[in-house]
């Protein structure tokens, strides 16, 4: 990681971490990548691997339009390697699934530098959703991660109960019976003894496909 840190000591001398232009859309990638990746490490399966390349190729347009583009570009190209070493943690012996794990996240939080500096705002309903989804993954990485994770089961059960009250308080019609029959699905998925991911996480997808915009 020397060279990630290095990089980012590079980008910071020369000015080039101002606020993104487009940091909500950033910020919002970086959560759903992050999600692939725990889903994955805690599952091993692949689709949701290929989810989080999808999603990857999205998040490089929305880094070419920082005026620092080619040194971000830099910083993605060592997360894909990163990257690749969780994957072969499922397929080669002697690579530490933790570790290629925890360097993964910590190329990614360097994104982070360049838009930790904007205003900050008060959470939509999608901004809550995908924090859900987010801590529910990392929830289900706990055994992997060991103490590096918290417990969220506050925040989990307080984001839950927010979620259902901003969904009732949409206005009544077919939009919203639908959103709140999914809401109900994802809900039976979060059991006591551990998140069903699978189910879960197909909620969510759809819940941010469909919500009312704003």
């Amino acid at each position: 990681m020397r060279y990630a840190t290095a990089l980012i000591a590079s980008l910071l001398f020369a000015g080039l971490l101002p606020r993104a232009a487009n940091a909500d859309a950033v910020d919002a990638s970086l959560r759903d990548m992050e999600r692939y990746l725990l889903l994955y490490s805690a599952t091993g399966d692949d689709r949701f691997l290929t989810r989080l390349e999808t999603l990857g190729q999205g998040f490089e347009e929305q880094l070419a339009q920082q005026k620092n583009a080619g040194a971000l570009q830099d910083l993605w190209q060592l997360y894909r390697q990163t990257l690749e070493q969780v994957r072969a943690a499922y397929s080669l012996k002697g690579v530490d699934l933790r570790l290629a794990v925890a360097r993964t996240q910590e190329v990614a939080a360097l994104f982070d530098s360049f838009i930790l500096a904007r205003e900050p705002a008060p959470q939509g309903l999608e901004d809550e959703l995908r924090e859900l989804a987010l801590l529910e993954a990392r929830q289900a990485n706990r055994r992997l991660m060991g103490r590096e994770v918290q417990d969220a089961g506050e925040r989990i059960g307080a984001l839950q109960e927010r979620i259902g009250e901003r969904l009732e308080a949409l206005p009544a019609g077919a939009s919203r019976d639908s959103l709140l029959s999914r809401w109900s699905y994802l809900r039976k998925a979060e059991k006591p003894e551990g998140t069903l991911l699978y189910p879960f996480n197909a909620q969510v997808e759809y819940l941010l496909a469909h919500l009312p915009a704003g």
